[in-house]
């Protein structure tokens, strides 16, 4: 008797069905486990303020005089790893991890300085664990940071074991930076009606979005890995697992040129809608955005996702953006180009207040963590 064929598997219309609800992340951090963060205590002897975890900012700034400001993060690489384990292609993530950290560093005008790892494992496999550290030194080497430490933690009853019969691990990493005496730590909150916003591009994914993408692509598109990525002659693989970009020379080269940024944003989690995390109670109007890389039109397409789920999930093809003035414009574009940025003008910041983002050439309008068709 032949078996009743199975109806394919939905795709999921939102980032939540693929399983990263961030809507609820958000709310259950802001009520269930900020309230019990702030009350931890200060060294008032040694601390005379600490700023970022109310704001939910990039990076926490510890203010100890008369040393400089000291900026810490915290960040892992997500979903990714599980296509790393499936290609037993490990080193990206090691650079992914630095990336993640000291991105945030710089949106608060720190310089990074060192990052201490965590991995977590059901077993120790050397080989596996050589390529992660390489890709560590690569990401390090990128940011001009040292890895002085880390963790190692073989906890297998804990993991889920890796169909491709490797081992499973995570891996999570903290960052720490200092913000130098003559600057002033960034939070956004210069940022003004008029100002640019100039975008930087991402190699990919980077390390976001990946529950999605690979539920649409594997699940939903019965993609491979090994096959060809669009518009490319390398494999899905090779787009998939492309490292993170790391922005800190970029970021430096404004400042040694004597350019103060009225706010940066890390293109992370949250793609564009990322950039509302500035301070200020202003909006943007991005119309001028490239077109996004073809390995985002597959997922879409494999995956029946929306623009609006798309921009919500995935940067894109920016990976970082800086809002200058527009007098220094000019001079921030060409900078960056010095520093072999292909930098862009992608929008300008308007004086509608509640901090939305909109889109025109995709007709979208977001705010908090959703986008929504507005034409």
């Amino acid at each position: 008797m032949n078996a009743t064929p199975q109806a394919p598997e939905p795709t999921p219309s939102s980032y939540a069905e693929a399983g990263v609800d961030e809507e609820r992340e958000q709310v259950a951090f802001a009520r269930v486990m900020r309230p019990w963060l702030a009350r931890t205590k200060v060294r008032s002897d040694m601390v005379t303020s600490i700023t970022g975890l109310a704001s939910g900012y990039f990076a926490t700034i510890m203010h100890l005089p008369p040393g400089p400001a000291i900026a810490l993060t915290t960040d892992g690489v997500g979903t990714k790893i599980m296509l790393a384990e499936e290609a037993r292609r490990w080193e990206s993530i090691g650079v992914d991890c630095v990336a993640n950290n000291v991105n945030d560093l710089i949106c608060v005008g720190a310089v990074p300085l060192a990052l201490l790892d965590y991995i977590a494992t059901d077993r120790i496999d050397e080989g596996v664990l050589d390529e992660v550290a390489r890709g560590l030194f690569l990401g390090a080497e990128l940011a001009g940071i040292a890895i002085p430490g880390g963790e190692i933690a073989q906890i297998g009853e804990m993991l889920a074991k890796s169909e491709s019969g490797g081992p499973t691990l995570d891996l999570v990493g903290t960052a720490i930076g200092a913000v130098p005496p003559e600057r002033t730590p960034l939070d956004g909150s210069n940022v003004v009606p008029g100002d640019v916003v100039i975008g930087l591009p991402s190699s990919g994914l980077h390390s976001n979005g990946y529950s999605l993408a690979r539920h649409a692509l594997f699940k939903k598109g019965g993609r491979r890995l090994d096959e060809p990525a669009p518009g490319s002659r390398r494999r899905l693989a090779d787009a998939l697992l492309q490292p993170t970009r790391v922005y800190v020379n970029a970021a430096e080269s404004l400042w040694a040129a004597g350019i103060v940024p009225h706010g940066m944003a890390h293109i992370s989690g949250g793609g564009l809608l990322n950039i509302t995390r500035l301070a200020a109670n202003v909006s943007y109007e991005l119309s001028s955005l490239p077109d996004a890389p073809e390995i985002f039109g597959l997922i879409a397409s494999a995956g029946e996702i929306d623009a609006a789920t798309m921009y919500a999930t995935f940067n894109m093809g920016i990976g970082f953006c800086i809002v200058v003035s527009e007098a220094d414009q000019d001079k921030a574009l060409g900078t960056l180009k010095s520093a072999g940025e292909d930098a862009v003008r992608i929008g300008t910041v308007t004086a509608e207040p509640g901090r939305t983002v909109t889109i025109p050439a995709a007709g979208l309008k977001g705010r908090g963590d959703a986008f929504e068709q507005v034409g």
